[in-house]
């Protein structure tokens, strides 16, 4: 009888587990822009300020999603290899010795979505499940 119980509390937990590696964010950009696909580098990049520009030569406008967010710790960790905290203290950094401004933050997920339709060089990321309205598309993360 424990056998079975064990098993059952086992398979539980596979069923509502996400598979390893699944992606828990999209990557979104106003609709009007022409960026179809984004490497994870060249996303790194724009999340850190580097790239500023898109290729039509549009400007590039980073939000990020709460700090708290469950999502933005997928997020900051799957793409700039960082936790949260790590990134707060880098854009601190980068603020006081003048280098850059970090990412306007957003305070839910329906925000972010919003700002990102409202503005055609924004790019963000939601979790993976969010409804999207038109005014938004998702963009292919190549490694």
């Amino acid at each position: 009888m424990r056998k079975i119980i064990t098993f059952a509390i086992c398979l539980a937990a596979l069923v509502g587990a996400a598979p390893a590696g699944a992606q828990q964010y999209r990557v979104i950009v106003n609709a009007a822009n022409t960026t179809t696909t984004l490497s994870k580098e060249d996303l790194a990049r724009v999340y850190l300020k580097k790239m500023s520009t898109w290729k039509n030569g549009g400007s590039v406008t980073v939000v990020d999603q709460a700090p708290k967010s469950p999502v933005r710790a997928a997020f900051s960790m799957a793409v700039l290899g960082r936790d949260v905290p790590t990134m707060k203290n880098y854009w601190q950094q980068s603020l006081f010795s003048g280098r850059g401004v970090p990412p306007l933050e957003q305070p839910t997920e329906a925000q972010v979505v919003a700002f990102v339709a409202a503005n055609p060089g924004a790019i963000g990321y939601v979790s993976s499940e969010a409804q999207l309205p038109e005014g938004v598309k998702t963009v292919t993360v190549t490694q």
